[in-house]
């Protein structure tokens, strides 16, 4: 249940901050980031901790 409201907030803000920008995110890549945010969340990481490392992660991956 946390997993899925973290997931929906997640997916909302970065759909809202990409459309900000003009952009469209990569296909996959809000799913991805959002999913990693809500699993290091779930593994005892603060929401602070868990979107550093899953939005670098994201960035790598996506934008080489």
């Amino acid at each position: 249940m946390i997993k899925q409201i973290i997931v929906g907030k997640c997916s909302s803000a970065m759909q809202d901050d990409f459309k900000k920008a003009g952009k469209t995110p990569p296909a996959g890549m809000v799913d991805e980031t959002c999913g990693c945010i809500a699993d290091g969340y779930s593994k005892g990481q603060s929401l602070d901790q868990a979107k550093a490392t899953c939005v670098k992660q994201s960035t790598a991956k996506y934008n080489p």
